[in-house]
Formats: C-alpha cells, sequence, structure tokens
C-alpha cells in the first residue's frame, strides 16, 4: 500500500476516506440493492426501488398475519377473516371465495395502514 505523500495525519485521512467510501458503497448491498444500481459507478438507484415495502400485491409469498403485524393497524384484525391469518397473500388475491375477497381487499385497505 502506498502511502501518502505528505505522510503523517493526510495519510490517515485518506485510509479513512477510503474505509468510510468503502463501507457506503458496500451498504447498498446490505440494503437489498440491485448490482444495477450503479454504487460502482456513482449513479443513484432509481425511485423504484426504494418504494413502499407495505404493498400486499408486492409481498404475495408472505404470510398474511405476517404482513398484517408488519404493515398494518391492529385494528384490522376485528374485521379481518380469522380463517385466513396463515394464508400467504398470493393465495388470499387468487382465491375467489368472499371470505378471501374480503381479506385482500382490507388488506389493500388506506384506512388500516401503519
Amino acid at each position: 500500500m502506498r502511502t501518502h505523500p505528505k505522510g503523517g495525519r493526510a495519510s490517515v485521512r485518506a485510509l479513512l476516506t477510503r474505509g468510510v467510501l468503502a463501507v457506503v458503497l458496500a451498504g447498498g448491498a446490505v440494503a437489498g440493492l440491485p448490482a444495477a444500481a450503479g454504487a460502482t459507478t456513482g449513479h443513484v438507484a432509481p425511485e423504484r426501488y426504494f418504494g413502499d415495502v407495505c404493498v400486499a400485491n408486492e409481498n404475495l409469498g408472505e404470510i398474511a398475519n405476517n404482513f398484517i403485524s408488519r404493515c398494518r393497524k391492529g385494528s384490522i384484525r376485528s374485521v379481518f377473516p380469522g380463517q385466513h391469518y396463515g394464508d400467504t397473500l398470493g393465495y388470499l388475491k387468487g382465491c375467489r371465495e368472499r371470505s378471501c375477497n374480503t381479506a385482500w381487499k382490507l388488506l389493500n385497505d388506506n384506512r388500516f395502514k401503519k
């Protein structure tokens, strides 16, 4: 590793700057941003990557009970059909029973959003 031409504090500052830059660039991978977000080129990821993580249509593999706990107010439990707490959101979306339709509509109702 080359030392900074000025030596002393300047080399420590340069090393610290490189370390901080490496942590910031690696943070994109930790935050779940795709590699195409341009972390190495300095480009900022498009807005769609920072969207709302509590959209039912984007969490179809999640269990309804977990989604409710994470993204909806507790008051939804007083009207949510209890037999569907263990079902995935994908199942609720595709199911054509009346109780499934009610559950899906409640999960997408903005009144219950946290």
